[in-house]
């Protein structure tokens, strides 16, 4: 019976964070590209919307913890942090590795502007986000190391995800190339429902342990 829980609430994390942006992405009308940076532009949108999942596996999320064994829901999210947030690292480099076939711009150009362009909302936000994310990372990684006490890097680990997922989901929704409206009601919709669950527990103390 546990494993049929399982198999059911990780299901429907797949198919809400998975096959939802997916769909949204082969039903939008976006200019195609060849298949290499189209590919690209897939893997770095589940990318997103797997870090967004990161909200509802952990044991904010009672419901699954409840049908879960915790052990089983903290490997879930270990995975997903540490993957898809090692792709997203790349991220800037993705953008500026086309550069190479533009005679018009050189990498270091493109790298040069991409990190001095301050005129641009969507690109401070980028930024922002990355660093949020590059703090995550090490924290998490290297949390013993850095003895932090569980209290301390909670309450890092929180906060700079919500950081992190807002100015991220907001770089997105401003410069992204497959933002159109439905990609950014699902985002928002997405974000809302994570920081619920996120300030619920930080700020009201409804998790007891």
């Amino acid at each position: 019976m546990k494993n049929k829980h399982y198999i059911f609430k990780i299901t429907s994390l797949a198919i809400i964070f998975i096959i939802v942006p997916i769909l949204l992405y082969f039903l939008g009308d976006f200019p195609k590209r060849n298949l290499l940076m189209e590919s690209v532009s897939l893997i770095t949108i589940i990318g997103f919307t797997l870090l967004l999942s990161q909200f509802f596996s952990t044991r904010m999320n009672k419901k699954l913890v409840k049908k879960i064994r915790m052990v089983n829901v903290l490997k879930v999210h270990k995975i997903i942090g540490y993957l898809f947030i090692s792709i997203l690292l790349f991220h800037p480099i993705l953008i500026i590795l086309p550069k190479f076939f533009d005679n018009a711009v050189t990498p270091l150009d493109a790298f040069t502007k991409l990190i001095t362009t301050f005129d641009s909302l969507g690109v401070i936000l980028g930024l922002i986000a990355y660093v949020c994310m590059v703090i995550l990372l090490i924290t998490s990684f290297f949390r013993f190391k850095l003895k932090l006490t569980y209290r301390t890097w909670r309450s890092i680990h929180g906060y700079f995800t919500m950081l992190f997922i807002v100015t991220a989901t907001w770089h997105v929704i401003n410069i992204g190339r497959h933002s159109n409206t439905p990609f950014s009601i699902y985002y928002v919709l997405m974000v809302a429902s994570g920081i619920f669950y996120l300030l619920r527990t930080y700020l009201f103390k409804t998790s007891k342990k």
